[in-house]
């Protein structure tokens, strides 16, 4: 089962030693393995200057418990199969702020 953009998922904790993490999905079925993975950029409890912070509006559906942001320069592939669960969907509006600021970091404008 794949996740739609937008969709922020709990999924292994990559970065650090916790047990999962949620993390937004960037990609859409343009990715040359969409049947099986997906990228997604990092949500993190912790306040950095360049991170974008999620607030209930930026939900569509769902929402996570805590103060959360995403660190747009973390982005990493994660299978399907490794995914927990869906926490919720973001409006189109802070997905593409998102993908656009991870782009950025790639050296695109």
């Amino acid at each position: 089962m794949g996740y739609d953009r937008g969709t922020v998922v709990k999924g292994p904790d990559l970065l650090a030693d916790h047990e999962y993490r949620p993390y937004v999905c960037l990609t859409d079925e343009s990715h040359p393995f969409n049947d099986e993975e997906a990228l997604y950029a990092a949500v993190t409890t912790t306040r950095r200057a360049a991170a974008i912070p999620l607030a209930s509006a930026d939900f569509k559906s769902g929402g996570l418990p805590r103060e959360s942001y995403v660190n747009p320069w973390t982005v990493v592939p994660i299978r399907h199969a490794d995914v927990y669960d869906e926490e919720g969907r973001l409006v189109e509006a802070t997905t593409e702020k998102i993908a656009q600021e991870a782009a950025g970091y790639l050296g695109v404008e």
